[in-house]
């Protein structure tokens, strides 16, 4: 099973990225990701066999338990690769330093227990689409929101479908 740990996002800074999202969408061609989907990817596990799950959520759980929940505020558009299929997603402006301990302590009790960490520096963003084609056009500007992240989610990502469909194992909730 494909797995992966994120942080959740509170409904009002869904709803937010959802209207930047349909405000791109009038600009930019590409695959969009469907609200449901959108989070915070903390730590990347990969194929990972059913029987790891119990030790993964204690893993996360002690790493959870030792972080605190945080405010943060969406900020600006970004891209990840070239610019005609590029991967775009909104950042935050705010909480950079709440962002990188909560993945820090992620990925520090994953790799502790033997789980290889991804080896790329950690941008918290919110991917809004994939294969995007950002050469020709100006983005506009963002929605933005404030919201608490209190949750870390254990992933199980089914990628057979027509779309990616993810499916919470368990939640940990910040202190």
């Amino acid at each position: 099973m494909r797995l992966f740990a994120a942080a959740e996002l509170p409904a009002n800074m869904v709803e937010a990225l959802s209207e930047t999202s349909a405000l791109v969408r009038s600009c930019v061609h590409g695959r969009f990701v469907a609200p449901d989907s959108f989070h915070v990817t903390l730590a990347f596990l990969g194929e990972r066999a059913g029987s790891e799950v119990a030790g993964l959520e204690s893993l996360l759980d002690e790493a959870c338990a030792n972080s605190a929940a945080f405010t943060t505020a969406l900020g600006a558009l970004g891209t990840f690769g070239r610019a005609n299929r590029a991967t775009l997603w909104q950042g935050f402006c705010s909480g950079s330093e709440q962002w990188a301990s909560l993945a820090s302590a992620v990925q520090k009790k994953l790799s502790a227990a033997g789980y290889a960490p991804e080896h790329k520096r950690f941008v918290p963003h919110v991917t809004l689409m994939r294969q995007a084609d950002v050469s020709c056009v100006s983005l506009p500007m963002p929605c933005v929101e404030r919201g608490t992240i209190d949750t870390v989610t254990l992933f199980f990502s089914d990628l057979s479908g027509s779309r990616p469909r993810y499916e919470a194992i368990a939640r940990f909730g910040l202190r």
